[in-house]
Parts: C-alpha cells; sequence; structure tokens
C-alpha cells in the first residue's frame, strides 16, 4: 500500500512539473522578467514562454519596448533563443514594442495575442516560420520590419490593425501574399535591390515596371499608372476605395472590365491609348466596356482625335460577360476568366461619358 502511494506520489509531481511552462528566468536589459523553456538540452536550444502554468496563462506583464536576446545563460551554459512559444506574450496590454533576435525560428500560435499597444515590430534576418493568429487582436500595429533574407510574406498577420500605413518589401523576397488584407495601407515601398518588384508612387509593380501588381487598400487620390505598364493585375485596384481617378498610360494592353466596380468615389477615368481597350467578352466578341460603381459620376478621358472611336466602340448594354482569357495574368486560375458577371446597364459607362482631351 506505501509503495502504491509513493508510486502515485511521484506521479502527481511529475504531472505538476510538466504543466509549468518554464525552466528558467533571465532579466533583460530594461529589468523586465523573460520567462525560458529548454527545447534540446543537447543543442542548448531555449524558447521564450510565458510565466506558470499551462492551466492557467495569466497576462503578460510587459511593458514598453522589449528586446529578445540571441542568446541566454543559465547554470554556466550558454543557450540560443530559437523561438517564441504559443501564447508566450498574449495579452501583455502595456507592451509597445519587440526585437526578435536572429536565429529565430518559429514563433507560436497566438504568441502575441491580445497586445492591443504593440505597435513596433522587428523581425530577425533570417526565415521565420509563424503559427496561427500569431498577432490576434493587435491594432495597433504600425511599425514593421521585415527580415531582410526572408523570400516570403504573408501580409494576412497583421491584418487585425488598421495603423499599418506603409511597408517596405525586403532586397529578396519573391512572394508577397494577401496585400489587400491589410486595411489601412496606403503606400508600399521596395528595397532598390530587390530583383522581383519596383515601387512607384507607392504602388506596387513588377520589376520591370510592365504589371501593376497592386494598390494599398487605403490609397486615395490619383492614381497614375506608370507608362510602360502593359498590365493592370487583376484585382490590383479592387477594393482602393478611396481613388477618386485613374490614369492609364498609352502602353496599356491589358485591363479587366470588372477592375473599377468597387471604386466608389471615382470620377475620373483617363485612357490615353489612341485605341480602345478591349476589356471583355461576350458571345465569343471582345468587346470594350467598363463595369463601374456610380456610372453617372465618372467622366472617361481619351485622346481628342480618338474620341469618336471611343465613343462609338463603348458597350453599354447589360448582359454576361466574361474576361479575356488571353490577358490572363501569371497566377490567375484560368477558370475564373470563364466566369460569366451579370452587369447591368447602370453599371456601365455610357457614350455621353466619353470626353475628348488634348494631351
Amino acid at each position: 500500500m506505501k509503495r502504491v502511494a509513493f508510486f502515485m506520489s511521484f506521479l502527481l509531481l511529475g504531472c505538476f512539473t510538466c504543466l509549468w511552462a518554464h525552466d528558467f528566468v533571465v532579466t533583460g536589459t530594461n529589468g523586465q522578467k523573460l520567462y525560458f523553456k529548454i527545447t534540446d538540452a543537447r543543442r542548448q536550444y531555449v524558447e521564450v514562454t510565458y510565466q506558470g502554468s499551462i492551466t492557467s496563462v495569466q497576462p503578460s506583464a510587459y511593458s514598453g519596448e522589449v528586446t529578445i536576446p540571441a542568446k541566454v545563460k543559465h547554470n554556466d551554459k550558454v543557450y540560443q533563443v530559437t523561438g517564441v512559444s504559443r501564447k508566450a506574450f498574449s495579452n501583455a496590454g502595456e507592451l509597445t514594442g519587440i526585437i526578435l533576435p536572429s536565429g529565430l525560428s518559429s514563433i507560436g500560435d497566438f504568441a502575441f495575442e491580445g497586445c492591443t499597444k504593440l505597435q513596433k515590430i522587428v523581425f530577425p534576418g533570417n526565415v521565420v516560420r509563424f503559427g496561427e493568429g500569431v498577432f490576434f487582436r493587435c491594432p495597433s500595429i504600425s511599425q514593421v520590419t521585415l527580415g531582410s533574407d526572408w523570400t516570403s510574406v504573408n501580409l494576412k498577420m497583421f491584418r487585425w490593425s488598421d495603423q499599418l500605413v506603409s511597408i517596405t518589401i525586403p532586397a529578396k523576397l519573391t512572394s508577397l501574399q494577401n496585400l489587400k488584407s491589410l486595411k489601412g495601407l496606403k503606400t508600399i515601398e521596395v528595397d532598390a535591390n530587390n530583383p522581383n518588384f519596383a515601387s512607384v508612387d507607392g504602388l506596387l509593380y513588377n520589376k520591370s515596371k510592365t504589371v501593376l501588381l497592386g494598390c494599398p487598400r487605403a490609397f486615395a487620390g490619383v492614381v497614375k499608372v506608370a507608362e510602360g505598364t502593359t498590365a493592370v493585375y487583376w484585382g490590383a485596384l479592387a477594393d482602393c476605395t478611396g481613388i477618386t481617378s485613374v490614369d492609364l498610360p498609352a502602353s496599356l494592353e491589358s485591363l479587366s472590365f470588372r477592375e473599377f466596380a468597387r471604386l466608389e468615389q471615382l470620377t475620373t477615368i483617363v485612357m490615353r491609348g489612341e485605341k480602345p481597350l478591349m476589356t471583355a467578352k461576350s458571345g465569343g466578341k471582345e468587346v470594350f466596356l467598363l463595369k463601374v460603381a456610380n456610372p453617372l459620376q465618372i467622366a472617361l478621358q481619351v485622346p481628342k482625335p480618338a474620341q469618336k472611336e471611343y465613343k462609338n466602340t463603348l458597350c453599354s448594354e447589360e448582359g454576361e460577360y466574361t474576361e479575356i482569357p488571353g490577358n490572363i495574368p501569371e497566377g490567375v486560375s484560368p477558370e475564373y476568366a470563364v466566369i460569366p458577371l451579370q452587369v447591368k446597364a447602370g453599371e456601365l459607362l455610357t457614350k455621353k461619358q466619353v470626353k475628348g482631351k488634348k494631351f
């Protein structure tokens, strides 16, 4: 009986120990305590975790700007910090900035959940693996420094903040996802050494500036598409409801008929091409039409010598239209082009709105 009691006590003690989240504590340069869990004793790897046990995660007491060191010392051993565990900084309501160390390889689920005052995030240069909801309910993020060696980034992880108005794409980035998820973004910049992307007036282009890839969602005012641009990537301007005018260069060859469909403040469309651009397909025929949110408030400005041709070509008949398959941008599913869209007459520009102008 005593053996059974001893065995049960041993199990209970072992379970209690397992429930404890951190293995040791280190006081940072700003006097705040950081809690660490050893993840690989042989390699001497640790991750930042929360205080206490997994059964009762308490709101983190961090405040101000916190710098996580790349290495920490415990019991005469030096450990490398390779991760931030799930919920490590959860609900740290007074945390305003976090500087993550070089060598950090992962950030766990909901690591910074509920950090309502978190504004500044500096990532390490190396690639980092992200869990789910890392910055869930972080509405104040306004300054983000992406890793210099990152090749891809999903901006969706910052979608809970409308305060992030500008972001810079690092030199090695080749893949950018969910640009439109940032409702407050007004401008996007690109490192001059990036071989894949370029920025003109805060808009994102491919490196050769022949394709307009995206306009930040909170961009407001006049969009002047760079001369030499041959294509506007489908959806590049969609959801940018603050745009009032779009100026398209004579070099443009490809444009979706639905590109301006949700631009509610749009009042002017400038098309500098000497001939109307075929934007849609109906009944096997390519046509020139533009679906817009408020057609009566919009003027379509075209070269004066081509005004008559634009008027005669402009299609204002309601019906089903599809994208032109030959204009499918790289990365867009071919099936999207053949999905018909019902367009009503009240959503189309009319010949009366075609205005000739000397450019």
